[in-house]
Parts: C-alpha cells; structure tokens; sequence
C-alpha cells in the first residue's frame, strides 16, 4: 500500500508533492482536490487513493480504479497565467508521465496519444483529466488528474476493456513498485511544469512529444460535439492543438475531441 514514505523521494526544493493526502479509498481524487482547492490548499497538493468507486474521465466516462494495483491521484496547481493557458498542462502532465516511466520501465516502448493520452502496444495505458474549481478574481487553480495502469492483469480489466487497456506489468512480464513510480511522475511533473510556467506556449516541449507521438502521419478520425473529420496528422501547434490534413479542406486546427487510429493506415 502506498504511505507516507512517498515524501521521503520527494525534493525538499520542489513544489509538487510537498503536501500529500493519502486515502485508502474515495470516490474521485479528482473531486478531494477540487474541494480541497476551494478551502484554500496550496498548490502542489497530491491526493493519492488506493481505490477509486466513482474515477473520472474524459468525455464524462468512468476510470476503471482497482485497488491496490494502479496509481490513482490528483495535483492542485495554482498557475499565475492566463485561463487559456490551462489546457496546456494536460499534455505537460504527459510528458511527465513519460519521462518518468523513461527512467523506471525503459524496456518499454511507450507513445503519446494526442491530446494526453499515454499507449504502449496498441492499447491505452494512462489517461489525464483536468478540472479547474470556481474561480474568484483573477485567481487559477486548476486539479491535474491521473489514472495510470500498473499492476493490472487482463482479468482486472472489465470485460468491454480487456482489449483495450494495458498496463505497465501486462507489457513487461512483471510488477512495478507504485511508490517509485509515482515519485519519479511528480518530481518530473514539478521540473515540467515550473519550466512551462517560465515559457508563453509549448514550443520548447514538442521535440520530446514528437519523438514519441504515435499520430504523426497516421489517417486518423477526430469525433467532436457536433461533427467528425478524418485527415493526416501534421503535428502540433505551438499551443498544443493538433494540425490535421482534411481532403479538400486544407489543414485544420483541433482543439479538442476523440481520436481514433485508421487501422488500415
């Protein structure tokens, strides 16, 4: 079970991590920093649960939350930068994740999925879900969630995900130590997000997504609210925002939506 002794491989230097909450079991992390946010916790806040009974996603779905064998956890970040900024740290929350699973499962070929989504054989591995409270004033605060697969077997999985979900002990052969893990995610995500806050955009940050993004070039089909468009991807925008070739159409900027691979592609 993960405790306290996480602090001890946290940087007295850093931000994220500082102050950590651990609960054997929750409805949401997400939902405990969001609440903890709105009475004033300071940024850098990491809620950690066992066990999730109610693990949000994106597009408003569950996040299947075992106990006892994935990571499950949530960051509180105060930025002092402008609201449009926020998004943006979904995919720095990504990059950390993969520069940190660089260092503890470097066997492992593991992709970025655009807009924050971490794959490893075809299959979805890590998802991120940012949710920002009230605001008051010109104030930010916005709670980095993070579902990460570790342990998990196929079993684990409910049935409609045992063809689509992966974890890190699946593709290796054996099990990780989450405590590890996790530490080495916050101290990379502390080091990427206090180099975002000194930057205005991701420049700097998509030569690392590139080498790893699992897109690039591929046909792919991107589901919005109210429509879809199937074209090539080109790449990224400074800002995070994925260039799309539509036939007939030019390039297209995406803000936003659900990707899906071409498999004859």
């Amino acid at each position: 079970m993960l405790n306290q002794s996480l602090a001890s491989q946290i940087s007295p230097k850093q931000v994220i991590g500082q102050l950590l909450q651990f609960h054997e079991k929750c409805a949401s992390t997400n939902q405990l920093a969001l609440d903890e946010a709105k009475n004033g916790a300071p940024e850098g806040l990491v809620v950690v649960a066992e066990v999730q009974t109610a693990g949000r996603g994106r597009q408003r779905r569950l996040w299947h939350s075992p106990p006892g064998l994935n990571l499950y956890f949530s960051v509180l970040l105060r930025p002092k930068c402008p609201q449009a900024r926020l998004p943006q740290l979904a995919m720095v929350a990504a990059l950390a994740l993969h520069h940190a699973l660089r260092k503890t499962a470097p066997e492992l070929d593991i992709g970025l999925k655009w807009p924050n989504d971490l794959w490893l054989n075809g299959r979805k591995l890590s998802g991120i879900l940012c949710e920002c409270p009230p605001q008051s004033g010109e104030k930010c605060a916005i709670v980095v969630g993070v579902g990460l697969n570790v342990n998990a077997q196929r079993e684990d999985f409910p049935p409609e995900l045992q063809e689509t979900a992966t974890s890190l002990a699946i593709a290796a052969g054996h099990d990780f130590d989450r405590e590890k893990v996790l530490a080495e995610i916050l101290n990379a995500f502390d080091e990427l997000y206090n180099k975002w806050l000194n930057t205005k955009d991701l420049e700097i940050f998509l030569p690392d997504w590139e080498k790893a993004d699992i897109l690039q070039g591929r046909t792919i089909t991107v589901v919005r609210p109210t429509d879809q468009l199937e074209g090539t991807v080109l790449g990224l925008t400074s800002e995070g925002l994925l260039r799309l070739s539509v036939a007939g159409k030019g390039e297209i900027v995406v803000s936003a939506g659900d990707v899906h691979l071409k498999l004859t592609s």
